[in-house]
């Protein structure tokens, strides 16, 4: 195009130079044409300089490039002042060379220059070599940009300045420019203006850097300064030479689509090596400081190489808004904080090419905060975090959970799976219960850590054989008690060692639990078999708790009282267990256990044992019984009691209360209606234990050893260290016994037959009435049994007597033995097996280390046969020794005594027959030794001897008739 136009202008010249002698009177053609030119209306006159007027010049050539208003603008800026010089007026309506059109006005000092690409409005003064301009306006239409100032251009140099303003849209700006033949250079300083969105049709930016400069950035942006060059030969901006400061007041800045956006007093912008920074002032997001923080744009115009670099910086709490930025840029950080501060420096890079990864890095330093993993919430005093492209180091973090848990932790954490590892230094982990003592304690213990946020938050102590679930509930399961039952209390000391157990916490009021407990040592059998491991499940919800084994034979209830439901088991206490360990409230219901209470065995049909501060009370019906107690002479098949314990004391009664036992520490106090009481000697060492023993019985029998039987229609029993005492009445039977101090005395007066039968378990009794004294102590007894018109059968060493009685006479005198045999037979009170006592008493001494009965004296007086003797009864092998009068032929006596002379004569001074026996061996079948047949052969010589010395007797016979009367006589 520039060929054509230097053709065009040479042909005008030419055809000007033709015409130069008539310029002076002026040229005028309508129209005329040659080559590629058509021009119309040309007028030109000399005066000073030339006069051009021309209405119309179309121009076609084929080699035009100019296409752009800064092409243009070069161009005329180059030829203009060179023609203008010689032009005292131009004034062209139309110069149209192919599509571009041009108005030009000059009249020496002012030019107006139209066409489609440029606008110029100027003052122009020249010299020789240089042309000053004072544009009034330089608009390029294709750009809309609007320029006024001054320009020079030296032709020495080549070189173009301008001084002025630049206008495009609201982008208003002071600029200089220097256009050499090479390149053109310029700076500029702006007003405030809206933004940069105007640059964007003409500056071609990677896609990610246009984000940042039209997009994430606003406010009332200026331009501080900014330079740069432009090579016009290869028609471009040299990158490297671009620089500039700018700052936005008010600045707002987004780091993501996705997130909110930074409020700033304002940014400082600057520019250089093709590197844009963003430093923020005073920056707010979402009320937190992030002072600090800046954005920078590495490479901006290179698509390949570009990235941007976010870096964040906070003292703020890391809390949902700090981790949005992460999330936006999908960087999952477990990890948030809900007080306390964050001191976090955070560094993003993403490249523009999308084939390149994100680069993050961060740090993070935590004082005295609340930290939420997840739905897991614990206190840090402090922790380090680091945040290395997609690994999360948490080092040297303290962790403290409520009053539980005092730990320091070491972990890594992959943010691409949400898998985490490390180590973890427990300091002190500690369960309480309610009352504040340590359930499990954990001291001074490291153990391997793995963690797993990608779903549920799951935390694995493998030395502990524990896993934590973190959900809308919080799930820890213990694989392996054993890993925890050296540090728990709780585990010692009901000795669970073995099994696992699963809690469910849904909150802390709210707990579910399943465990199976294995190798335990519970009190409590099934089938007979000890109870080793059970299955439990459970739920803990405000204060109540409920646990129950999965086949339903323990049940516990905790609320206001601890219920424990036991159902077919066999239920194992020792009494010596202290009840003050007992502090709270239980109800313990049994049904159809068994009880083994100190190794006696209780089967409970139901019961229900209330256990509140300290008192227990029970309400129990027990079957097969096995206790000293009998009913209406039946062993009781079952039996209700209901019971106190209270601070040592126990009190158990029946619901009519015909049984009441009361039990404290030392005594014990009965009262029995109606029950025979079974007593064995053996126990006498469990009943001794208590000092005060007080027992009332009414209508109650007491039977000894099984054997013997104390029958009663009431008694009292009353023991004391330093005494005892006893009352029995049985009809008028009364026994009264007191020990004092070792002294003992014993009373017992009309004792019948029925109860002497039953105390020894014989029916040797048949009547009459025994009275019984004794004093002294256990091993010197002195004692006196007295006898009235009483029987005696069924006692082996009575018969044997009375056996050998009854066969004696048939050896004896013939005279003697009719009637003897006639009087024993016809006696009521003897026979064969019964003896009757019209009086007796006995003496005797009682020795308790000896073993030994010493009976002092035995005198009887029976119809038919009296008995007097003495001897010993040793009850350590059961054996007697005993030597016996026996008194007989008492009809004898009765007839010749009665004849004085004769009685002598005949029975001699005692006026009886008799013969001493000895009584010796086992008490159960005794053997009897006698010299009745020696006393036989000696009664002639006896009876001879006294007929000597009958007549002394006789005078004195015969004095003591005179004082009886003969009825006296027949009477005796």
């Amino acid at each position: 195009m520039l060929k054509n136009i230097k053709i065009a202008i040479f042909v005008s010249f030419l055809f000007i130079f033709l015409m130069f002698s008539s310029l002076y009177i002026g040229i005028k053609i309508d129209s005329f044409s040659f080559s590629n030119f058509l021009i119309s209306q040309f007028y030109i006159k000399m005066d000073k300089k030339l006069i051009l007027s021309i209405e119309k010049v179309e121009y076609k050539s084929k080699s035009s490039k100019e296409s752009n208003s800064l092409e243009n603008l070069k161009n005329d800026i180059q030829l203009l002042p060179k023609i203008l010089k010689f032009f005292q007026s131009i004034k062209i309506e139309s110069l149209k060379i192919n599509e571009n059109q041009f108005y030009i006005w000059f009249n020496g000092k002012e030019l107006y220059l139209d066409n489609n690409f440029i606008n110029i409005s100027s003052k122009i003064n020249d010299s020789s070599n240089t042309v000053f301009f004072e544009l009034n306006s330089l608009y390029l239409k294709d750009y809309k940009v609007l320029f006024d100032g001054k320009a020079k251009i030296d032709y020495f140099s080549k070189e173009l300045n301008f001084f002025g303003n630049l206008y495009f849209e609201n982008f208003q700006t002071a600029l200089n420019i220097d256009i050499t033949s090479e390149k053109i250079k310029f700076y500029l300083e702006s007003k405030y203006f809206e933004n940069l969105k105007f640059l964007k049709e003409h500056l071609d930016l990677p896609q990610e850097a246009n984000e940042w400069m039209y997009n994430n950035v606003t406010g009332d942006f200026k331009l501080d300064w900014l330079y740069g060059e432009y090579d016009l030969k290869k028609n471009e901006l040299v990158q490297n030479s671009i620089e500039g400061k700018a700052h936005i007041k008010d600045g707002k800045i987004r780091f993501h689509k996705d997130v909110d956006e930074i409020f700033t007093k304002s940014i400082d912008v600057t520019y250089k090596d093709d590197n844009l920074h963003f430093n923020l002032i005073e920056p707010k997001f979402k009320d937190k400081n992030i002072e600090g923080s800046f954005v920078t744009i590495h490479n901006l115009t290179d698509e390949i190489n570009g990235n941007v670099e976010v870096n964040i910086k906070t003292n703020s709490k890391l809390d949902d808004n700090i981790l949005g930025i992460l999330k936006a840029y999908e960087i999952n950080l477990p990890v948030k904080q809900k007080s306390g501060i964050t001191n976090a420096n955070l560094v993003l890079n993403f490249p523009y090419a999308l084939d390149k990864p994100m680069s993050t890095k961060g740090e993070f330093l935590v004082d005295n905060s609340l930290i939420s993993i997840d739905n897991f919430s614990f206190f840090s005093k402090k922790a380090k975090v680091t945040l290395d492209e997609n690994i999360v180091y948490i080092n040297d973090a303290s962790f403290l959970y409520e009053d539980m848990i005092d730990a320091n932790a070491n972990l890594s954490i992959d943010t691409n799976t949400l898998k985490s590892t490390g180590t973890v230094d427990i300091n002190s982990l500690i369960v309480k219960d309610d009352d504040g003592a340590a359930v499990l304690e954990i001291k001074d213990k490291n153990s391997l850590i793995d963690m797993d946020f990608s779903s549920l938050t799951t935390i694995n102590l493998k030395d502990l054989d524990t896993k934590i679930k973190v959900d809308k509930s919080i799930f820890i399961d213990i694989a392996n008690i054993s890993k925890i039952y050296p540090y728990s209390k709780l585990f010692q000391t009901y000795a669970i060692k073995d099994g696992n157990i699963s809690l469910e916490i849904k909150n802390e009021n709210e707990i579910n639990f399943n465990a199976f407990l294995k190798n335990i040592n519970l009190p409590i059998q099934k089938d007979e078999k000890e109870i080793n491991s059970i299955d439990l499940k459970g739920t803990i919800k405000d204060k109540d708790i409920e646990i129950f084994a999965l086949n339903d034979d323990i049940k516990l209830v905790i609320n206001d009282k601890t219920n424990l439901y036991l159902k077919d088991l066999k239920l194992f206490i020792d009494t010596k267990m202290n009840a003050n360990d007992l502090k709270e409230n239980i109800n313990l219901y049994l049904d159809n256990c068994e009880l083994n209470l100190d190794n006696k065995d209780y089967k409970i049909k139901d019961a229900n044992v209330v256990i509140e501060n300290g008192d227990i009370n029970f309400e129990a019906t027990i079957k097969d019984l096995d206790i000293p107690l009998k009913k209406d002479g039946k062993t009781l098949e079952e039996i209700q009691l209901i019971g106190n314990y209270k601070a040592d004391d126990l009190k158990i009664y029946t619901k009519n209360q015909d049984l009441i036992l009361f039990l404290d520490k030392d005594n014990l106090s009965l009262y029995l209606e109606e029950y025979d009481v079974s007593y064995y000697t053996e126990d006498e060492e469990n009943i001794s234990k208590y000092k005060k023993i007080d027992i009332i019985g009414k209508n109650s029998n007491i039977v000894i050893n099984d054997e013997f039987e104390i029958v009663s229609d009431n008694y009292e029993l009353r023991v004391r260290p330093d005494n005892k005492f006893a009352y029995i009445k049985y009809g008028d039977t009364q026994v009264v016994f007191r020990d004092t101090n070792g002294k003992l005395e014993l009373y017992a007066v009309d004792i019948s037959a029925d109860f002497l039968n039953k105390i020894s378990n014989r029916n040797i009794f048949l009547g009459g009435k025994v009275h019984f004294f004794a004093t002294g102590n256990i091993n010197d007894l002195h004692g006196k049994v007295v006898l009235k018109n009483s029987s005696i059968a069924n006692l082996s060493i009575l018969n044997n007597i009375l056996l050998f009685i009854q066969t004696s006479p048939a050896i004896i005198n013939p005279f003697l033995a009719i009637p003897s045999v006639v009087g024993l037979a016809t006696n009521p009170g003897f026979n064969l097996l019964t003896y009757k006592i019209s009086d007796g008493d006995l003496e005797f001494n009682y020795s308790k280390d000896k073993g030994l009965i010493n009976i002092v004296k035995l005198n009887t007086v029976g119809n038919g046969i009296d008995f007097e003797g003495k001897g010993d009864i040793d009850l350590t092998n059961s054996n007697i020794n005993f030597n016996m009068n026996l008194i007989f032929f008492k009809d004898y006596a009765n007839i010749v005594g009665a004849i004085p002379v004769l009685n002598y004569i005949i029975l001699g001074d005692e006026n009886r027959v008799e013969t001493k026996i000895n009584i010796n061996g086992s008490l159960d079948n005794p053997t009897i030794a006698t010299n009745l047949t020696t006393d036989t052969f000696n009664i002639p010589s006896n009876i001879a001897k006294r007929v000597i010395n009958s007549p002394v007797r006789f005078f004195d016979n015969i004095n003591n008739l005179e004082k009886e009367d003969s009825k006296s006589i027949i009477m005796k």
